[in-house]
């Protein structure tokens, strides 16, 4: 059984008009996908906070720039 939720109260998709069960579909898919970029989302912070660290293992005064040497 596929269910909806709305307002407190759960629905059978299977029992739904066939529009309604097709747009039931879709928002299932859309949500599979929110869910996906969410979950890629949080693996790309992850990996920018450990480039950012092991970005430090690079740094050298020899590349260190003072301020009014810096682009706009």
């Amino acid at each position: 059984m596929y269910r909806y939720t709305h307002d407190d109260k759960t629905y059978d998709a299977e029992l739904l008009s066939p529009e309604g069960q097709a747009t039931f579909r879709l928002l299932a898919t859309v949500q599979q996908r929110v869910d996906a970029m969410e979950a890629d989302m949080t693996i790309l912070q992850a990996s920018a906070v450990a480039l950012h660290q092991k970005m430090q293992e690079f740094l050298t005064d020899d590349a260190l720039v003072e301020d009014n040497e810096t682009e706009d």
